[in-house]
């Protein structure tokens, strides 16, 4: 089973101060239902949750063993043969003889016996007699718990019958056979509540239970232990084998989600250490660089620093605010009126693409810089017709119209547009980009020196970074700077890595970090420019926040993390903003979304 990986750990003495390492050892095999027949539906509620372990408590009555929690609860409905031991054989005969369908998992089921221990025990065993198919399989484990014989008396019993351990309680070799797992009081070892961390010193009382457990190669379990998400993941830190739990649903949730919840980076990189020359100095720039990871707050970034073993260079810089994320007509914005209110100044519905709420086309930042000989390019990871990088080139009430969208990038004035695929680009599409004089391109490498109005649309550009994108972020970055840089005037340059959104939509924190690293390493490049242009101006915020990320665990020095999403979906909270270079103090504070539009141009020296 999964949960003696930990203890074999222990028994060979590799000893670990951080136990969190082991978040990837855990499922719901390790949750336990307690007093499970208290749930709304027993046994079923947890059999389908897929529980490695159920509990009830028996009193025997009239030689039946009824299950309650106390006597005045007693009913001759529910007893441990109708709510337990009739279910576990119907499921076994429907799947064959396991007891869960995929055929590897075990169930534990603990009885904890109120009274009459020997009585109690005689009336279990003969109740067990009319289920071979329970005693003889190896996939059920019943552990008797509560009043239960001596240690001595263990060899009297059915060897399909274990008992709960005695952490006090010294074995002999064939006792401990017959120790199904150890079991303790929580609130008799510690007073910690589950909120916040255990102190030092209940830290170390808990892992040295856990540890006496795992050195006699047996499972751990606190009753009594705070049941709640903190709790959870605290004891899954000390390396407790079965969560307690009363709400199953709710542990299911954070069990299944565990494998998208955590990432362990396997390669750290160092950052561009910035030389603070220019950065805040009030003077007019030549260039800007906006560099948008969609989807991203302030736990995102720092989900990613945590991976990168406390570095990132977008936390170099120093000029840092909040941005007011809700579109024109929701509380909760879409990436399309994000990035309209970068890129023009107004806060438009949700859907709508560089026109206002009434659908009237607005002036963007690529044809306003335009008029002053200035030249853009537009980058993203996603479809060159997805809403951010569309946001900047064309106009249209839906962002999913993707052919029209693409249209509208012949009348824009941006020279450079590089993105993944999109079904928008049709040949009708491609007649009127060569009408126009525009190049298009089927790959970033075929591209070469760019020296006309170019469109590069890259297959590799949509693929993840898991999925072996490789460093083509950075690489899209170099050929667009090279050519823009060579502008005398100026440029605008937009980057936005499209998938880090992806990874709050699928709640899946691997994807999300090693996007955000990815592009984390574009803003080192950027800085780095700045530092040798010192006339640029980096700025750094996403449109929105999606997946509403929390931070529940993870290690600085060891580079993994463990969050938990709150939805599928966008949310409310207000965007970081970071920037470096001159005007980076006009960034900080807590502003509206569209003043980034106001600021970008202030800094260039226009008035709007």
């Amino acid at each position: 089973m999964k949960i003696f990986k930990i203890g074999l750990a222990l028994a060979l003495g590799i000893w670990s101060q951080n136990y969190a390492q082991n978040y990837l050892n855990y499922s719901v095999a390790n949750a336990h239902s307690h007093n499970d027949y208290m749930q709304d539906v027993p046994f079923w509620n947890a059999y389908y949750a897929h529980f490695g372990s159920i509990e009830a408590d028996v009193f025997l009555v009239k030689d039946q063993l009824w299950v309650a929690h106390t006597e005045k609860e007693l009913s001759p409905d529910r007893t441990l043969e109708s709510l337990y031991l009739k279910n576990i054989s119907r499921q076994l005969k429907l799947n064959n003889g396991h007891i869960y369908s995929e055929g590897s998992q075990k169930l534990q089921l603990l009885i904890d016996i109120k009274r009459d221990e020997k009585a109690s025990l005689a009336a279990l065993i003969n109740t067990l007699k009319k289920y071979p198919e329970i005693t003889g399989n190896p996939e059920i484990k019943i552990v008797i718990t509560g009043e239960r014989p001596k240690p001595e008396d263990f060899k009297n019993y059915p060897a399909y019958l274990y008992f709960d351990g005695d952490l006090n309680q010294n074995y002999t070799a064939e006792q401990l056979k017959r120790v199904g797992m150890f079991s303790e009081s929580f609130t008799d070892l510690v007073k910690w509540s589950g909120k916040g961390i255990p102190r030092d010193e209940e830290t170390e009382k808990i892992r040295k239970e856990v540890e006496k457990a795992h050195v006699q190669q047996k499972p751990m379990r606190f009753y009594g232990a705070p049941d709640f998400t903190n709790a959870w993941v605290n004891l899954i830190d000390a390396g407790v084998d079965y969560i307690n739990t009363d709400h199953i649903p709710d542990l299911k949730r954070f069990m299944n989600s565990i494998p998208k919840n955590f990432y362990k980076n396997t390669v750290a990189y160092e950052t561009y250490q910035p030389t603070y020359k220019t950065d805040g100095l009030h003077q007019k720039v030549k260039n800007v660089i906006l560099l948008i990871p969609d989807g991203t707050s302030l736990p995102q970034y720092y989900a990613a620093f945590t991976a990168n073993k406390g570095k990132l260079n977008v936390f170099n810089m120093k000029a840092t605010g909040l941005s007011k994320t809700n579109s024109y007509n929701a509380y909760v914005t879409d990436s399309a009126p994000g990035s309209t209110a970068f890129a023009t100044g107004v806060k438009t519905k949700n859907t709508f693409v560089g026109v206002d709420a009434s659908g009237k086309a607005l002036a963007q930042i690529p044809d306003i810089i335009a008029e002053k000989g200035r030249v853009s390019g537009l980058i993203s990871t996603g479809d060159v017709t997805d809403a951010t990088p569309a946001d900047f080139y064309a106009h249209s009430d839906n962002r999913n119209s993707s052919e029209t969208i693409l249209k509208d990038f012949v009348a824009s004035k941006t020279k450079i547009l590089i993105g993944g695929p999109s079904g928008g680009l049709t040949k009708e599409t491609e007649q009127k980009f060569k009408d126009a004089h525009i190049d298009l391109y089927r790959d970033l490498k075929s591209a070469g020196k760019i020296n006309n109005r170019t469109l590069i649309v890259d297959p590799i550009a949509s693929r993840r970074i898991t999925d072996g994108r490789g460093n083509w972020l950075g690489d899209a970055f170099d050929l667009t700077l090279n050519e823009l840089k060579s502008n005398e005037k100026g440029f605008f340059m937009m980057v936005e890595a499209s998938q880090t959104d992806g990874g709050g939509h699928s709640n899946n924190i691997g994807q999300l970090v090693t996007e955000l690293l990815d592009f984390d390493s574009v803003v080192g490049k950027a800085m780095k420019f700045a530092d040798e242009n010192k006339e640029t101006l980096v700025v750094v915020l996403g449109d929105h926040e999606t997946g509403g990320l929390t931070l529940l665990d993870g290690s600085l020095t060891e580079g993994w993390v463990f969050g938990n999403f709150s939805t599928n979906d966008h949310t409310a909270l207000p965007s970081s903003v970071f920037a470096y270079g001159p005007n980076s103090g006009d960034f900080t504070g807590f502003f509206e979304n569209k003043e980034i539009f106001n600021k970008i141009l202030t800094a260039y020296g226009i008035q709007k």
